[in-house]
């Protein structure tokens, strides 16, 4: 079989989720193939068929980036973006955004490059235009974003007609993102019927998976509806440094969201925040008020807490 039909045999294996058949032909492949190396780096980077590898992902998309293969110059990007397989380096991902940008995946990075100041100097109206750019071809995620941004009021006029228009129609063209952003609105769309038990379950396994900015909507969407587990993981998302850079000021922000949930957990944590000064002043008597509560509801490392620091 000549190289070029095996690695279309093999793309139509990874298509249909073949991953054992698809793995095989495209380690016969790969030397000559960019495109094969490209996919052989999406096997490891997400861990299909083989366990998750970014050495080796970060390798097959070096080669695929060598070869010039467009997706993999973005996927080369993203690795450099999230630090994996290599030193965490924003300009450099950057750049290769620049150099596949005829790929959509591409753009959508360089957007949010914009749109958080990644490397550049935050401008939302770059990102917007980038986004614009994109629905035009049908993009339900820049569908949403222009949705969210008019709902928002940053960088566009707050005009929620617009709003929910632009919402509407990402939901309409598939995508997740409006549906899970309907859910954290209040008003879920008729489409959704996950239960809160599964957003949070796809949004766990997106973090496992180290795609924790993917994550952070639908552990957003459970938590607003009570997910205790939600709460807690989007707290250490934060407080840990789980992709994003450790942010104790945005960890404790989260907890005051949650606060209203009057859950034994949030309220230890959050008194766990002020004795220690975690994204908060510290402050002993706030401390011991908030394990007090904890413990009142079983808490028990809240009650052992309570002692310690109030010493009854």
């Amino acid at each position: 079989m000549a190289r070029v039909d095996m690695t279309l045999k093999a793309i139509e294996s990874y298509v249909a989720k073949n991953y054992k058949e698809a793995y095989t032909l495209f380690k016969k492949s790969v030397k000559d193939s960019p495109e094969a190396a490209y996919y052989l780096g999406l096997m490891y980077y997400y861990g299909f068929y083989v366990d998750i590898d970014d050495n080796l992902a970060f390798s097959y998309f070096k080669q695929a980036w060598e070869g010039l293969y467009e997706e993999g110059i973005y996927m080369l990007g993203r690795m450099y973006e999230e630090g994996r397989g290599i030193i965490k380096n924003y300009e450099q991902a950057y750049k290769l955004y620049q150099a596949a940008y005829k790929s959509e995946n591409a753009k959508l990075r360089l957007a949010n490059f914009y749109e958080y100041g990644k490397y550049v100097e935050k401008n939302v109206v770059e990102a917007i235009k980038i986004y614009n750019e994109l629905q035009k071809n049908n993009n339900p995620f820049a569908m949403y974003k222009i949705g969210a941004f008019y709902l928002s009021g940053e960088g566009l006029k707050k005009d929620l007609n617009n709003a929910y228009k632009w919402l509407n129609k990402a939901l309409l063209a598939g995508s997740i993102e409006a549906m899970n952003h309907f859910r954290i609105l209040g008003t879920k769309s008729k489409t959704d019927v996950r239960t809160t038990e599964e957003v949070f379950s796809q949004g766990e396994a997106l973090v496992k998976k180290r795609r924790v900015e993917e994550a952070v909507p639908y552990l957003e969407a459970a938590a607003l509806e009570n997910c205790l587990q939600a709460m807690v993981l989007l707290y250490k998302i934060y407080h840990d440094g789980l992709e994003f850079d450790q942010d104790y000021f945005k960890s404790f922000e989260i907890l005051k969201k949650y606060e209203f949930s009057k859950e034994p957990e949030i309220y230890y944590l959050l008194g766990l925040s002020y004795e220690l000064g975690e994204g908060v002043d510290s402050s002993y008597p706030k401390a011991a008020s908030y394990y007090l509560k904890a413990s009142e509801s079983g808490h028990e490392v809240a009650k052992n807490f309570l002692l310690e620091i109030r010493g009854y």
